[in-house]
């Protein structure tokens, strides 16, 4: 923790304000007048974002200016270390801010993660950086520092929000008709024979090679596919005995199309997959399993429809739905995390290649091959789209030797990264493995019974009973008294639970429809789930 100090002292200005002097001499405020001078900082006319970042608390007259003529702002304060905030917390306008709810004083060490935790550009819109001058001449050094951990903060943010409002439409839209449909399944146990090695299949190139192993000893195996796998294991022959899919967009429904005698395979799905394809599974199965993940409103929809279990052992007997784990959003990740919470001690991962060996993006069999296969022509053959697939990004390359054809490893950004994920979730999982000829081999230690399970059971009149008392009172929130109290000045921490779980659709709002604020964002957000419900 660095408690280094830049602050001299503290004298009193002419007209009897304290002043805090820096070490080089100079003072952060007008010796003369420093209430006068503050005011002109308080004129600055910010853009529309409402949070805003100031450089330097030394009195905080500047700042309180400022907050007095923007009170729908947010206001985070930089100040050098805790041992400089504790020093100017005597100054008595310094603690009359540390009073206000919409503003937070933090040190540089803590810059990054306080914007991570207080910043939306939802409700914020974006940032503003203002500053005392004197304060950030004194240590040029530093004030870059600031800068790029600024900047470095607003793109971690700036990703997931792109995510957002991308997908907070479909992910919405999808956990509402999914909990709809689930109203409908009657509740069973599933059991899950665990005593048998798990066999994960995902549809990377090498599972072409690799599967052979499985259909050699099909009865060793307790099949695990990802819905992109499903159309391979389909093409050979093969049942799975459960699949997993995560993915919301409506292409995760073509890895379902076809299907037959899949009528014992267990169906997994997230809150927020594809409800196309859950519609389709439960026509021709009755074993579907539904997982929670991290989106708001599925964990939402996890406490509030609960009805646990009073008298029986299931791994997800805490909540209604089995939490599951997808790493970066992955569904081989999300397979091989179920097969963990199942108590497999064993673990057999096929097709996760993490990279394009072979030249191919997937295994010969997936949905790619029906959409690139069908419009090519002798000019125009499917290779072209898998080419382009592939060198759509900048790659690296590395040799892979195995005993089936050695082959160069083709390797994007993205897919290293999933890879880093994959490996750190054994890690963190307590598996040991080894990885050849394309086959991660996982070990653990999990101290289960040779059959774990697994019941769904959710209240969805209870469920819909407490989200529309919820939405009712955010609407009597929005009515009441607008005047007295600006809404905005608020970071993420100050939003109910409620507010949190709409967030994600509110991005998508915030993004379609770019002049309206907060506000009108989370009223049509409101408005629009009391449609779907």
């Amino acid at each position: 923790m660095d408690n280094s100090t830049i602050y001299k002292s503290i004298t009193k200005s002419k007209d009897g304000y304290d002043i805090p002097v820096l070490k080089n001499n100079k003072s952060l405020h007008s010796i003369y007048s420093p209430i006068k001078e503050a005011s002109t900082f308080g004129n600055i006319k910010p853009t529309k974002n409402l949070f805003t970042i100031i450089l330097g608390l030394g009195g905080g007259y500047h700042i309180q200016s400022f907050a007095e003529k923007n009170p729908e702002h947010f206001i985070m304060i930089i100040e050098n270390s805790t041992k400089d905030i504790s020093f100017l917390s005597s100054i008595e306008c310094v603690k009359n801010l540390n009073q206000k709810r919409n503003i937070l004083i933090s040190t540089i060490e803590n810059l990054y993660q306080n914007i991570l935790k207080n910043y939306s550009p939802v409700i914020h819109n974006g940032i503003n950086i203002l500053s005392n001058r004197q304060w950030i001449e004194f240590d040029h050094q530093k004030t870059n520092l600031i800068l790029e951990t600024i900047n470095t903060a607003i793109e971690t943010i700036g990703k997931d929000f792109s995510v957002q409002a991308h997908f907070g439409f479909i992910w919405q839209k999808n956990i509402i008709s999914n909990l709809k449909i689930l109203s409908t399944l009657k509740f069973q146990k599933i059991e899950i024979p665990n005593n048998k090695t798990a066999a994960i299949i995902a549809a990377g190139p090498s599972l072409d090679y690799t599967i052979s192993k499985i259909k050699k000893d099909r009865n060793k195996y307790f099949i695990i596919s990802t819905d992109t796998g499903l159309q391979v294991i389909k093409k050979h022959n093969l049942n799975c005995d459960a699949v997993i899919s995560i993915d919301g967009q409506n292409i995760s429904y073509k890895h379902f199309i076809g299907l037959k005698n899949f009528s014992n395979t267990i169906f997994i799905f997230d809150l927020q997959s594809n409800f196309n394809a859950v519609n389709f599974a439960t026509r021709i199965s009755n074993k579907i399993i539904f997982t929670c993940s991290n989106h708001p409103f599925s964990i939402y929809a996890n406490i509030n429809g609960s009805n646990k279990n009073q008298n029986e052992e299931f791994i997800n007997n805490e909540n209604t739905f089995l939490n599951l784990s997808n790493g970066a959003g992955t569904v081989t990740i999300a397979a091989i995390d179920f097969a963990k919470k199942c108590g497999f001690n064993q673990i057999e991962v096929f097709g996760a290649d993490f990279s394009y060996p072979f030249n191919k993006p997937y295994a010969k069999g997936t949905y790619l091959d029906s959409i690139y296969r069908y419009p090519e022509t002798k000019i125009s053959p499917a290779e072209n789209d898998y080419i382009n697939l592939l060198f759509r990004t900048e790659i690296s390359k590395s040799f892979l030797k195995n005993k089936y054809k050695n082959t160069t490893k083709i390797q994007t950004e993205l897919l290293t990264s999933y890879e880093q994920t994959f490996l750190q979730w054994i890690n963190e999982n307590n598996y040991t493995y080894n990885y050849e000829d394309f086959i991660y081999n996982l070990k653990g230690d999990n101290k289960f019974s040779d059959t774990k399970s697994i019941k769904i059971n959710f209240n969805y009149e209870q469920f819909i009973h407490t989200l529309k008392n919820d939405l009712k009172k955010i609407n009597d929130k929005l009515n009441f008294d607008k005047n007295k109290q600006p809404f905005n000045n608020v970071s993420i921490n100050d939003l109910s639970n409620i507010e949190i779980t709409l967030l994600p659709y509110i991005s998508y709002l915030k993004n379609k429809y770019k002049n309206i604020d907060y506000n009108e964002c989370l009223k049509l957000a409101m408005t629009k789930i009391l449609q779907y419900t």
